[in-house]
């Protein structure tokens, strides 16, 4: 299995990961070992900023209106 690479976890946080790919990051993800851990932080970063940014852009198009 290749790296899983900050785009990997984008993308899969995104859900546009699929087949082969997503089940390979879902697999570390299951392990339970240090490296499981550590991809489960990584990935709980780009969770928090893409729905900071999301909140963010809402909350800018509401003041609009």
């Amino acid at each position: 299995m290749k790296k899983i690479t900050d785009t990997d976890l984008m993308m899969f946080a995104d859900k546009e990961t699929k087949g082969e790919r997503a089940m390979d990051i879902l697999s570390v993800l299951l392990k339970g070992d240090d490296e499981s851990k550590e991809l489960a932080k990584r990935l709980e970063v780009y969770t928090k900023t893409r729905n900071a940014l999301f909140t963010g852009l809402v909350e800018i198009d509401r003041r609009k209106k």
